[in-house]
């Protein structure tokens, strides 16, 4: 019976199935790509009336197709995405929890949730079990990981944020453990904070040298969009790189550490 139920999945069906540990993650990567086509298509199509400019053509029909794809997906994905995330976060402030009756009262949905979420989260809620010496069922059954018990903030915000192993970004987006390690973490923040100077440099003094001086914007909406005149006297600012700016500075402060709410 299980097999005839298996077969009528179909192989879209069964791969999912096979992905039960990654549903979160893909769901994620999914909505984040499927956001930037539609905005994307938006921008171009609406605000810089590509449509309308004989040099972009050749972008209009991609753009098009982007926009719908993009539209179906968040309309469609989006929603998986904000509820797991609600789950995620649910987790999140159950494993924080130091209450041993607080556990037993919220056993249950942290319990679902780490089950929806796939075997990492299981394997810590079973060692948040463990650790108020609460009894473990069958549906936890792997091998547990111990909670993470900051209980102090450092001194300094500047040096607990440079030397942080437990940021904001790492705990809410899956498949980011790689963040936690300090090496890792370091380089992110470094490379955020070296695009975000150079996109600013750009936009207020220029990168672009012309007739012998470097005073020139490179507008990166006419860059994309194949226009042959892409220089702008600095101070220039165009609407991809008001995106990029946005974009990066909204992932450089959720490299944050992360603190329960109660600190």
């Amino acid at each position: 019976m299980a097999r005839r139920d298996e077969q009528q999945r179909g192989f879209f069906g069964r791969w999912w199935a096979n992905q039960s540990d990654r549903h979160y993650q893909i769901i994620t990567n999914i909505s984040i790509l499927s956001a930037a086509l539609l905005v994307w298509g938006i921008i171009f199509l609406f605000v810089l009336s590509g449509a309308s400019d004989p040099s972009k053509e050749n972008l209009v029909a991609l753009t098009w197709i982007g926009m719908v794809v993009g539209g179906i997906g968040t309309f469609y994905v989006a929603p998986e995405f904000f509820y797991y995330s609600g789950q995620k976060q649910l987790l999140d402030d159950i494993l924080l929890l130091d209450s041993r009756a607080e556990v037993l009262r919220r056993r249950k949905e942290g319990e679902d949730a780490a089950i929806m979420l796939g075997s990492r989260y299981m394997r810590l809620m079973r060692g948040l079990l463990e650790m108020h010496q609460i009894p473990v069922g069958k549906n936890l059954s792997l091998e547990s990981i111990t909670p993470n018990r900051k209980s102090k903030k450092p001194s300094s915000n500047t040096e607990s944020w440079w030397n942080n192993t437990d940021s904001v970004l790492s705990r809410r987006l899956p498949g980011l453990d790689i963040l936690r390690n300090l090496f890792y973490h370091r380089l992110s923040i470094l490379i955020l904070l070296g695009s975000l100077i150079t996109l600013f440099w750009n936009n207020l003094f220029g990168l672009a040298t012309q007739s012998g001086s470097r005073e020139y914007t490179i507008d990166l909406t006419e860059r994309i969009s194949g226009s042959s005149s892409y220089y702008y006297s600095a101070a220039h600012f165009d609407p991809v790189s008001i995106i990029l700016i946005s974009f990066l500075l909204i992932i450089l402060y959720s490299t944050r550490p992360f603190y329960d709410k109660e600190e």
